[in-house]
């Protein structure tokens, strides 16, 4: 026994040979998984398949590498030879190093199908009418899967069928202080010129007979819940949102500063956008160079980028995924360039810090960072020749580093108790997205149509198109894009001359891959647009990258070729905008002085008097929303309800009537009422019926609630429970609110 184990060991510890029939066993069952996953219709069936699938691969694998060259060999890889694809590697590898090699690809491509079978556990009868449903997993497991494949193959030929050389040390920029400064603050003055001021300019309502921007359901939807907090529930738990802990407390301090209205709000994560976006180009500037951060600068008005969307200030666009940018380019700066006696030690640890305070400000920073580190290690340490010790130990001080971050912000600010429950609501809301709720193929109409005709003998072939074709193909069709990137990026470092923009594209890519993900996770103009920090930069760099990295010839033309399309492309499509944009410079510092009059204002305003005053507190701005037909009625409905509650809470049922927005986000706001369950937005949320369901128990479980349901709104969930639990016994004080008009029926416990 002992004998055949060493015999075993030896066979194994030989020169493998074979490689091409190797590489074909593993292209076959890679296509057999692939197969599998779309003919088998659950889990336990495809892996009742899979696994002699993987034990017939493991076998034919040791016995093709530990056998002498056949006949075969020799013809396969002279053929393969003659088109480039010869795959004999320096050093000649033993049978185990190929081994896993190969076993891992296909375990790759296994795994991809396991998560792609994952069982969906929402179904069209969970979902309420408003959302949409759409399972992408095939989509975006699909995608992460490529990018897996190939960091893969670049990590593990490193590590098992190239020799183990270490790579080539990649020198920091070396600029003096004055370079420095000089730069950041060229850069500053451009970002906020090209871009920050033109959004500065929309908190200025413009005509006072029009409602103002700010008055915009992506505004409204935040603000029932900063009126909670106001009144003093527990924030982002007590209040619900779906934009992170962080930002809830960001946004509610802003707004409390700026005069608490929707005027304020709107005025305050504006100017939060704005620091942010100068922020983040001084740090591109620092990080990569001023040519390089005035090619992003450039890149977000030619390709879609968080520009587009900074007037919608309720997304809270350069918060939520701000943390994903920045960390990629700089643990590509730390894992790639770091100057020798740099700390091995404090690096990584103000790496997490920069998670930590991340994630605590969105999910998508706290996801997106975590998926970072993991591809900017897998990618940068491979290229480097690090050790895995090292790397292990560089990941082990980021993540606890990141935690103790994330527990010491919670803590502060709404106790070490609820750490947890902050942590299961972020699980929960991006958990359902990636159920496919909310998600589409493209939510704007698109379409392409090609045709052939013959008439008279002659042939005509016509395209056409509608809708935002552009951005629908550069979602798809520029995540291959970025796999391409990835498999440029994850070559070891060579020539010292190409050194310094080696890992300035790899930081940049795998930043821009990360976001990506969230892009076709809800896909249509908008969320391409918003997590979009570094797809236009990887875009402009791919090109200079391909050029420089690959060998003169065919494989270099049709990269070059490919990477230039979208390029060209976006220079015809965005000319006019790119122009208007410049002319429009002139305009900056008019679009600063109007804007610093308004927060001027918004700050020297005291508390708001009334509904109008809670819209702005800008007098002569409050004409349009006063003129709104509901306004009247939402005044003298929200008096009537603090006059009958007597300060207790109460549930709204869809009571705002005649107003474009018929949510309970305004009447709670504008009216100052505190909520029972703290969901001042249900159709605001990601809400499935389960949870409409769980916020009906919540709300009769609650001695003391109070219920408020519209005349128009009866016949609702709540209002079925509601009667149905005082027809079995439970007792209510009801009374009905009326003024011009009946408003509807109050109803509280006793």
């Amino acid at each position: 026994m002992r004998q055949r184990l060493r015999d075993g060991l030896d066979l194994l510890e030989r020169p493998a040979s074979n490689f091409h029939l190797a590489a074909l066993v593993v292209l076959v069952a890679s296509v057999l998984a692939i197969v599998e996953v779309v003919f088998l219709p659950a889990r336990p069936l495809y892996a009742a398949v899979l696994l002699p699938t993987l034990v017939a691969t493991a076998l034919g694998l040791t016995l093709l590498l530990a056998a002498p060259t056949l006949a075969l060999e020799r013809r396969l890889a002279l053929a393969a030879q003659g088109v480039g694809l010869g795959l004999v590697p320096p050093g000649r590898p033993t049978v185990w190093a190929a081994l896993l090699y190969g076993g891992g690809f296909v375990l790759v491509i296994a795994g991809y199908g396991w998560l792609a079978m994952t069982r969906l556990a929402v179904t069209r009868d969970d979902v309420i009418v408003q959302w949409g449903l759409l399972d992408k997993r095939m989509v975006v497991f699909g995608y992460l899967g490529l990018v897996a494949l190939v960091v893969f193959h670049f990590a593990a030929s490193r590590l098992f069928l190239a020799p183990r050389a270490p790579g080539l040390p990649a020198e920091a920029p070396r600029r003096t202080w004055a370079a420095r400064l000089g730069g950041a603050v060229a850069i500053a003055v451009a970002s906020y010129a090209w871009i920050g001021a033109a959004a500065l300019a929309d908190i200025v309502p413009g005509d006072p007979a029009r409602l103002g921007r700010f008055y915009d359901y992506h505004t409204l939807v935040h603000l029932g819940a900063l009126e909670q907090i106001r009144l003093g529930a527990l924030p982002y738990l007590e209040a619900w949102t779906q934009y992170g802990l962080g930002n809830q407390l960001l946004t509610y301090g802003l707004t409390h500063a700026f005069a608490f209205s929707a005027h304020g709000f709107h005025a305050g994560v504006l100017l939060v956008d704005v620091v942010c976006l100068v922020a983040f180009f001084v740090f591109l500037q620092q990080m990569l160079g001023l040519g390089w951060a005035m090619a992003a600068l450039v890149g977000w008005t030619l390709f879609p980028s968080p520009a587009q969307v900074l007037p919608l200030a309720g997304w809270a666009i350069l918060t939520r995924w701000i943390g994903v940018a920045v960390l990629a380019v700089l643990l590509a700066r730390l894992l790639l360039a770091r100057r020798a006696g740099a700390s091995a030690t404090l690096a990584p640890l103000l790496a997490g810090v920069l998670w930590g305070a991340g994630g605590f400000l969105s999910q998508e920073n706290l996801s997106g960072g975590l998926l970072v580190l993991v591809l900017s290690l897998a990618v940068h340490g491979p290229a480097r020749g690090a050790r895995l010790s090292s790397l292990v130990r560089f990941a082990g001080l980021f993540v606890v580093a990141g935690a103790a971050t994330f527990f010491l912000l919670t803590t502060v600010t709404i106790g070490a108790g609820h750490t947890l429950a902050v942590l299961r609501q972020a699980s929960a809301q991006s958990g359902l997205v990636m159920a496919g709720l909310s998600n589409s193929v493209w939510s704007e109409n698109v379409g392409l149509s090609l045709g052939l005709e013959i008439i008279d003998g002659w042939a005509y072939g016509t395209v056409s198109g509608h809708g935002p074709l552009r951005p629908a193909l550069l979602a798809y069709l520029g995540g291959l894009l970025l796999v391409l990137g990835v498999a440029l990026a994850a070559r070891p470092l060579g020539r010292r001359d190409e050194i310094d923009f080696d890992w300035k594209f790899a930081g940049v890519t795998i930043g821009a891959v990360v976001l990506q993900l969230f892009a076709l996770l809800r896909s249509d103009e908008s969320h391409l647009a918003g997590p979009g920090f570094l797809l236009p930069l990887f875009l402009l760099m791919l090109p200079c990258h391909a050029g420089r990295r690959l060998l003169p010839g065919p494989r270099r033309g049709l990269v070059l070729l490919v990477a230039l399309v979208p390029i060209v492309d976006a220079v015809v499509e965005q000319a006019g905008p790119v122009a208007r944009r410049a002319v429009a410079l002139k305009d900056a510092g008019a679009n600063t002085v109007a804007a610093l009059g308004v927060y001027r204002t918004l700050l020297a305003a005291g508390p708001p008097a009334d509904m109008a005053a809670r819209y702005t507190p800008v007098v002569r701005d409050q004409a349009a929303f006063r003129a709104l037909p509901a306004m009247a009625d939402m005044q003298d409905l929200a008096a009537r309800l603090h006059a009958a509650l007597k300060g207790r809470r109460v549930e709204l049922v869809l009571p705002t009537p005649d107003d474009p927005m018929t949510d309970p986000e305004l009447l709670y706001f504008f009216g100052g009422l505190r909520s029972v369950t703290g969901i001042t937005s249900p159709r605001g949320s990601l809400w499935l019926k389960a949870d409409e369901a769980a916020w009906v128990a919540r709300i009769l479980a609650d001695p003391a609630a109070c219920v408020f349901i519209d005349a128009r709104s009866q016949r609702s969930a709540l209002d079925k429970a509601w009667n149905e639990a005082v027809a079995k016994g439970m007792p209510v004080d009801s009374q009905t609110i009326a003024g011009a008009r009946v408003y509807g029926t109050l109803s509280c416990r006793k």
